[in-house]
């Protein structure tokens, strides 16, 4: 049975560009739409156009991209440095440039935005673009005796494109911008199976069932921490906000390495720059609020960790298909436990220092999103999820008994800390093997 797709009417990309185009003369022909809210609507729409338009072909899913990389957006960051300035994207396609800018003009490039010195990606020239113009008064005839003054606005400067900032700086370390588009995630249940069994013996697929089926997901754009939340910049949010995190406990002092001396919370000496551990997911989700952030989504997480843009492949561990032993903190002989692998050596019995692995880091260059602690993400957790998550910026399932977390952790085989890898964990849990990073959306 075949589908109707209205093509003679308008075609596929006209009809797009059509329902679109009315939207956006509507908004601006209101006196009351500013041209932030028109950037901001371009901004959320075109994400929803590129995947309702994906069945309608190749044609009109660009057209809905090029709307997605190329209108401008509103950084946010957390309390350490805000920024609210819109930018423009700088790989822009001609059609994208020529219709952003038909409907919006730039304000300045804030200084305080900082490239992060390990991102993999090249930084981008930012160039400071004119300021907006103002209204200038001319005197327009009357019939009345007493002359009145209109004012004319003067034509909108032409805007010149710059970069959003590929890093910011943070409470307790950096941001890194993940660029929207499609990705896969998702691993055969088969494939992860043959891999543990170069780890441990028993090794079922039915293990990793929860990791299928490989789905493509499109995503915006969004910020997430360059490496795990350390003990020093929970510290900070502990003193300041306290253990009670809207109702849960925050932190088990028992699973962490924090002491509470004389009311202040404090880390052993040595330990400040090791990744929280013992944080209960409330605690987490407080604290990427207290720093004016979010937990990522279980898809923003795994991008992250896994998606190689240039190839556009999905790695099986951050750093590539093969497993790597010198590239994460996994339980290696420096290990107490059982399952240690005798052919490493880390010389870290228990979690690392953030960052000490840079071999390690994914193709956006991000720290520890295999090994060192588990990492909470937002999403209850289902096993089944990945057969019916949405196709564009799933936040799954609504509700849950457990949360998700990521990554594998220092008492881990090094199977556990692929990518695809996820399991589940009770919400009030505080564990010494889990711990979490913050995102950040571009409003």
């Amino acid at each position: 049975m075949s589908t109707y797709r209205p093509q003679k009417a308008l075609g596929k990309r006209g009809l797009a560009w059509a329902v679109f185009c009315f939207i956006v003369a509507v908004c601006l022909a209101q006196t009351a739409c500013t041209r932030d809210e028109v950037a901001a609507a371009v901004a959320t729409m075109a994400v929803e156009f590129e995947a309702t338009l994906e069945p309608w072909g190749a044609t009109t899913v660009a057209n809905a991209r090029a709307l997605s990389t190329n209108v401008p957006a509103v950084i946010a960051t957390s309390k350490a440095q805000p920024l609210s300035t819109l930018t423009f994207v700088d790989d822009l396609t001609p059609e994208g440039v020529a219709f952003a800018e038909e409907i919006v003009t730039r304000p300045e490039v804030p200084s305080s935005v900082a490239a992060l010195p390990t991102a993999v990606s090249s930084p981008t020239t930012i160039v400071t673009p004119a300021p907006l113009p103002t209204d200038v008064p001319t005197s327009g005839p009357t019939s009345s005796p007493s002359p009145t003054s209109t004012q004319t606005p003067a034509p909108m400067a032409t805007p010149t494109r710059v970069s959003i900032a590929e890093s910011v700086e943070v409470t307790g370390g950096s941001m890194i911008l993940i660029p929207g588009g499609f990705f896969q995630m998702g691993a055969s249940a088969d494939d992860m199976a043959a891999e543990c069994g170069l780890f441990r013996e028993g090794c079922q697929s039915d293990w990793f069932r929860a990791s299928e089926p490989i789905h493509t997901v499109l995503l915006r754009r969004y910020y997430i921490d360059a490496h795990e939340v350390t003990n020093d910049a929970f510290i900070e949010f502990l003193n300041q906000s306290g253990t009670n995190c809207d109702g849960h406990i925050c932190l088990d002092p028992e699973q962490s390495q924090l002491t509470l001396e004389n009311g202040i919370w404090q880390a052993p000496e040595g330990l400040a720059r090791h990744p929280v551990t013992g944080a209960t997911w409330y605690g987490a989700a407080a604290f990427c609020q207290w720093r004016e952030a979010r937990l990522p989504t279980e898809t923003e997480w795994e991008k992250a960790a896994a998606w190689d843009d240039t190839e556009a492949v999905a790695r099986r561990y951050p750093w590539g298909d093969e497993f790597d032993g010198q590239a994460l903190n996994f339980c290696d002989a420096a290990c107490s436990e059982p399952q240690a692998a005798g052919d490493y050596d880390d010389t870290f019995a228990g979690t690392a220092p953030v960052a000490s692995f840079p071999n390690g880091r994914s193709a956006y260059g991000l720290y520890d999103m295999a090994g060192n602690v588990w990492e909470w993400v937002a999403d209850w957790y289902d096993p089944a999820y990945y057969e019916m998550s949405a196709e564009a910026n799933p936040t799954g399932p609504e509700t849950g008994e457990d949360r998700t977390v990521r990554g594998g952790s220092w008492f881990d085989t090094g199977n556990f800390t692929a990518t695809a890898i996820r399991f589940p964990s009770s919400p009030d849990n505080s564990d010494k093997t889990i711990g979490f990073r913050c995102a950040a959306d571009l409003p």
